[in-house]
C-alpha cells in the first residue's frame, strides 16, 4: 500500500479495516519495538562501529608490499612500481662524501644530478599510499675486486683546445687489465670514448683529446676496466672544466717608460670560453738584468679589474730590465706558463753613469793629492814650519872675518865685529842672484866688483847677505 493510500485510509476509516491500517503507528510503544530500536541506535552511535565502516570503504594495503626499486646509473634515475592511490613521496641518496641528497618524487621516479658512484651509494624511497608511509632501500655498490680500479685520475685543459687525462693502474689489478675512458656531458645526451689513448706497457694510462666542442661546463668521466682473471671496479669523477684549465700567457705585452715611471700593458689570454676580465689574475716578474743573471726580482700579483695594466716607478737612468707575466683563475692560484721575457731600458745609461762615478772619484783623489803637495811645499815649509835660527859663535865668526879681508874694509871702531861691512853696487835691473853673493868671497873682491855702480851697504854672514841700508 502506498503512502498516499495510507493517508487516505487514515482519513476515512471503515469498520472492517480499522483493525489493521489505522493502528500501524501504535506498535512503537510496544516492548518488542522499543528493544529493536534501542539495539539499532546503540550500533549506529558506537564510535568503533563508525571507524570500522569508514576503513572498510578504503582498499587495504599489505604491510610487506614491495616497491621494486631500480636505479639507472647512466641517467642517475631511481624508479619503482607505482601503487594505486599514491599521494606523495621523496627519495634520498646517501653519498659518502656529500652526505644526504634529497629529491621530490615525480611520477614514481626521482632524478639526481651527476655524482661519483665508485664509492657506493645508498638509495631510499619513501611514498604514501592511502595515507600510509611505505619505504624501501637499495644499496648500490661498485662491482669487482677491491683495489683494481684506476687511481690518481686527473685531467688538464691547455691552450684552450686540448685536454689530457691520466691515471694509474690499480695496485690489485691483474697484468692483463685494460682501462677505457668515457666522457658524458651534463646534458646526458652525448657520450664518447677516448679517441687517442696513452699506453704504458700495453695498458691504457691516459687519453689525449684535441676536440672539446662537445663538452659542457661540467662533465662526467668514467674509467672502466676489463680482465680475464677477475672483475675490475670502475672509477668515475665529475670535473668542472674551468677548474682544470691552465691558462696560456697573456698576449701583446708592451712596456712604455717616461722619465720616472714605466707602464706595462697586456691582453687577456685565449681561453676555452670568453670570460670577463674579473675572472683572471696575473703575476708579473720584473728584474734588472746583470752579468750574474736575475737580480732584484719583484713578483707582483695584479687583479683582472686593473684593466690589464701595471704602472711602477723606474727613474732614469734605469738600465736594462726584463718583465714576464703568467695567468691564473681569479679564485684559484693555479698559475700557467710564463710568457717570453720583454726587455726595456738600455745598458748605455748605466755604463755612462758608472764612468761618471769613476771619473768623479779619480778626479777628487787627484785634486786632493795635488792640493796636499802644494800646501805642504809652499805653506807648510815656510809658514807652519819655519827654519830654526842658528846660534852664532862670536869667537869663531870674528876669527873668520879677520882672515878674509883687510882691515880698511871694516867699519871703524868695530874691527872685532862678526859681520863684514861691504860696499856693493847692484844695478836695479841686474839679476837678483847678484844681489847676494856667496859669503865665501872676500870682502875686497866683492867691493871691487861693485865700484862701477852706486853701492849698497850690506852685511854678509855665512848664511847669505842681509841688507843693512845704503
Amino acid at each position: 500500500m502506498s503512502s498516499l493510500q495510507v493517508e487516505e485510509v487514515a482519513a476515512s476509516p471503515s469498520p472492517g479495516d480499522m483493525r489493521c491500517e489505522p493502528v500501524l503507528p501504535r506498535p512503537v510503544g510496544s516492548p518488542t519495538c522499543l528493544l529493536v530500536i534501542t539495539i539499532l541506535l546503540s550500533l549506529l552511535l558506537d564510535p568503533a562501529f563508525l571507524l570500522t565502516q569508514g576503513h572498510q570503504d578504503l582498499p587495504s594495503v599489505e604491510p610487506n608490499s614491495s616497491l621494486n626499486v631500480k636505479f639507472d646509473p647512466k641517467k642517475m634515475q631511481l624508479t619503482w612500481d607505482c601503487k594505486e592511490n599514491t599521494t606523495s613521496g621523496h627519495c634520498v641518496m646517501t653519498h659518502k662524501e656529500k652526505g644526504q641528497i634529497k629529491k621530490q618524487m615525480k611520477r614514481c621516479q626521482c632524478t639526481f644530478q651527476d655524482n661519483s658512484l665508485h664509492g657506493g651509494v645508498t638509495l631510499t624511497v619513501e611514498v604514501y599510499v592511502n595515507q600510509r608511509p611505505i619505504s624501501e632501500t637499495l644499496v648500490y655498490t661498485n662491482p669487482g675486486k677491491e683495489g683494481t680500479a684506476a687511481q690518481n685520475f686527473s685531467c688538464l685543459v691547455y691552450n684552450a683546445d686540448f685536454m689530457n687525462c691520466t691515471w694509474a693502474k690499480g695496485h690489485a689489478a691483474p697484468d692483463d687489465v685494460q682501462y677505457f675512458l668515457y666522457i658524458r656531458n651534463s646534458t646526458r645526451k652525448g657520450e664518447r670514448e677516448c679517441p687517442h689513448y696513452l699506453t704504458d706497457a700495453g695498458t691504457n694510462v691516459g687519453c689525449h683529446l684535441q676536440d672539446l666542442s662537445g663538452l659542457t661546463s661540467y662533465n662526467y668521466f668514467l674509467v672502466n676496466g676489463t680482465s680475464r682473471e677477475t672483475g675490475i671496479q670502475f672509477f668515475d669523477s665529475i670535473l668542472l672544466l674551468k677548474e682544470i684549465e691552465r691558462y696560456s700567457p697573456p698576449h701583446n705585452i708592451t712596456v712604455n717608460c717616461n722619465e720616472s715611471h714605466c707602464l706595462v700593458r697586456w691582453e687577456k689570454p685565449r681561453t676555452r670560453k670568453n670570460w670577463s676580465n674579473r675572472e683572471f689574475q696575473y703575476q708579473l716578474d720584473i728584474w734588472r738584468r746583470s752579468n750574474s743573471g736575475h737580480s732584484e726580482n719583484q713578483l707582483i700579483v695584479v687583479s683582472g679589474d686593473s684593466e690589464n695594466r701595471y704602472n711602477f716607478p723606474s727613474p732614469e737612468p734605469r738600465g736594462t730590465q726584463m718583465v714576464k707575466i703568467r695567468t691564473a683563475d681569479a679564485r684559484r692560484a693555479h698559475w700557467g706558463d710564463w710568457s717570453q721575457p720583454i726587455q726595456f731600458g738600455s745598458e748605455e745609461p748605466e755604463s755612462s753613469l758608472v764612468l761618471v762615478y769613476v771619473l768623479v772619484v779619480l778626479g777628487t783623489l787627484a785634486g786632493g793629492l795635488a792640493c796636499g803637495c802644494l800646501f805642504k811645499r809652499f805653506l807648510g815649509s815656510h809658514s807652519l814650519f819655519p827654519p830654526i835660527p842658528r846660534i852664532r859663535d862670536k869667537l869663531k865668526d870674528d876669527h873668520q872675518i879677520d882672515h878674509q879681508g883687510p882691515a880698511h874694509l871694516t867699519r871703524p871702531g868695530r874691527a872685532t865685529s862678526p859681520h863684514c861691512l861691504q860696499l856693493r853696487a847692484v844695478p836695479p835691473s841686474a839679476d837678483p842672484s847678484l844681489r847676494c853673493l856667496s859669503p865665501r868671497l872676500s870682502c875686497a873682491r866683492r867691493l871691487h866688483a861693485s865700484t862701477r855702480s852706486p853701492a849698497r851697504i850690506s852685511v854678509l854672514n855665512p848664511h847669505g847677505c842681509r841688507s843693512r841700508g845704503p
